[in-house]
């Protein structure tokens, strides 16, 4: 790889980090101050982006820039409070073998996090699965890949970027579209639809681009009233659980 083609490719991961990372925080509990960090980053991200990705991302920016914060919050709490209308997590959609139960499918999920040092902080451990912290956890790994290809390490980019893969084929990939689907479906209110709009474009062409093959699911046929906690922490390094 030339040096200009390692400085694209770096540049590359770390626009694909940001948006995953955008997304991630589109879908935990809003407050003033991260929607208007999230329409910087969505109308930053658009500036990188083309064609359909660039209208959504910039579709999304102007909905989390106009959006009402008390609005946006009691929304959040409808679609994915206690009546669980659109399940935010994994374990809630069925026909995801390999893994077979929940129980399985929250082990695979947090061995991905452990293998590379991250997974949800101390205060909500039980939420491996939540679409937030799996779409911070493809972020993280994008920007662990734009480190390796900055240093010059290929094995490790390599093996970084076979993880992404892995993770859309097995998890991510499996499910997000349908989640987003749901969302679409059950809000009238700009900042979802846009949000779920742009998750559903965004995964479609990430599984492309990196050539992940994954078995998409629908959405769940009955929801787990159990899996109806609020979730509002980012991915955090594994050394601050405690």
């Amino acid at each position: 790889m030339t040096p200009a083609d390692a400085e694209l490719a770096v540049k590359s991961a770390l626009e694909r980090a940001a948006v995953y990372r955008l997304l991630g925080g589109a879908f935990v509990h809003p407050t003033p101050a991260r929607l208007e960090e999230l329409a910087l980053a969505a109308a930053t991200a658009a500036t990188a982006a083309t064609g359909r990705l660039r209208d959504k991302l910039a579709r999304f920016a102007i909905a989390a820039s106009e959006a009402d914060p008390l609005a946006t919050a009691n929304e959040h709490v409808f679609l994915f409070g206690r009546q669980v209308r659109c399940s935010p997590y994994e374990s809630a959609y069925s026909g995801l073998s390999p893994f077979g139960d929940k129980t399985a499918r929250l082990a695979d999920v947090a061995g991905f996090y452990e293998a590379f040092g991250v997974g949800p902080a101390a205060a909500q451990p039980d939420m491996e699965d939540h679409v937030g912290a799996e779409l911070e956890f493809m972020s993280a790994l994008a920007l662990k890949e734009a480190y390796a290809l900055g240093e010059g390490e290929s094995e490790a980019a390599e093996i970084t970027r076979g993880a992404e893969v892995l993770f859309l084929t097995d998890h991510l990939g499996r499910w997000a579209e349908a989640f987003a689907t749901q969302v679409e479906a059950a809000t009238p209110l700009p900042f979802y639809t846009a949000a779920a709009s742009l998750l559903a474009a965004w995964i479609t062409a990430e599984v492309e681009a990196l050539g992940a093959t994954p078995s998409r699911v629908g959405a769940p046929d009955a929801l787990d009233a159990d899996a109806a906690e609020p979730f509002s922490c980012p991915m955090a390094p594994e050394e601050t659980k405690g």
